[in-house]
């Protein structure tokens, strides 16, 4: 569904998105080939098929498995309605669903004291969420698209604050644990696919190629291979960073001081999470990271936290 829906940066225009949930509104299933069709056959309106239903489908009114497309209990809120009422329906509910995503998790709002306004960071929403992005412009929840942030219209600013608000309410000891736990998993399997790859890339070594985090939790690296098949010792020390959408990651101390002191034999592997199993896929290694980091001009370096005691 969001690898779908990351493929589109727009879903149409409101004209558009009105014809098609009324297209959908008098049945409780259609097949796809006819929802395609009817689109299709509405030159004069502005939707994107395809990225409609995988917009639709992730706020939960249809399911789609490619033959059929059924409309799901949360649909029955737009049946009845029309017009205006219909955008800002949708709109409530692209609010809830990206908030329980935890987009809006990282700080990405801030208040900006020039305009009396909360601003959005626009690197909070990943590629994944363009369409939705472009759709909240449009339906007039963000107001002004300016720099690197948008605005928060103020008649959507009270909503989101509290649903916000009640979001990070929820957000239990076990669901922080569960949280954790995912992170966790796409770190490893991230790490298992960097294994694989340096394995087929040096598979006269595969076997002395390994995985060393999870015995070794304090040695500032993932894995440990070797640059080419001349190399007789260690000379490949691979940090492994998985993400979600812009490539940003946390590198501890311990980390970046390893890294420092290993210089062009230490690399920092960048996956992208949602491409880790694309036939081709080739990751972003980074070599001697500490220089292209801290002396470079390519990464925006910010300190997350100090740590402060009294001497």
């Amino acid at each position: 569904m969001l690898n779908e829906l990351k493929r589109y940066n727009s879903i149409g225009d409101e004209e558009g998105i009105l014809f098609f949930v009324k297209m959908l509104s008098n049945v409780d299933t259609i097949s796809y080939k006819e929802v395609l069709n009817r689109c299709a056959l509405e030159r004069k309106l502005m939707v994107n098929c395809n990225g409609m239903i995988a917009f639709m489908e992730y706020l939960g009114y249809i399911k789609c498995d490619k033959v059929t497309v059924k409309m799901e209990s949360a649909f029955s809120e737009l049946r009845n309605i029309s017009g205006k009422a219909v955008i800002n329906a949708i709109t409530h509910k692209s609010i809830n669903r990206l908030t329980e995503d935890g987009v809006f998790d990282e700080g990405c709002l801030f208040f900006d004291e020039k305009t009396e306004h909360f601003r959005i960071k626009k690197s909070s929403f990943p590629l994944t969420f363009a369409a939705i992005r472009n759709f909240l412009i449009s339906s007039g929840a963000w107001g002004d698209d300016a720099g690197d942030s948008i605005g928060v219209d103020d008649s959507y600013e009270s909503e989101l604050l509290i649903t916000i608000r009640e979001h990070r309410k929820k957000m239990t000891l076990e669901e922080l644990r569960n949280r954790q736990e995912a992170q966790n998993e796409r770190g490893l399997k991230a790490e298992e696919f960097i294994k694989k790859y340096e394995q087929d890339r040096l598979p006269s070594k595969a076997n002395r190629i390994k995985r060393i985090s999870d015995i070794d939790v304090t040695a500032g690296y993932d894995i440990i291979s070797f640059v080419d098949v001349g190399s007789e010792a260690y000379d490949r020390f691979i940090e492994v960073k998985s993400y979600l959408g812009k490539e940003r990651f946390f590198w501890s101390e311990n980390e970046s001081d390893v890294a420092k002191e290993k210089g062009d034999k230490y690399v920092l592997c960048l996956v992208d999470y949602e491409k880790i199993e694309e036939p081709g896929y080739k990751p972003l290694f980074i070599v001697d990271p500490y220089k292209e980091i801290f002396s470079g001009t390519s990464w925006l370096v910010r300190p997350s936290s100090y740590k402060v005691e009294r001497v």
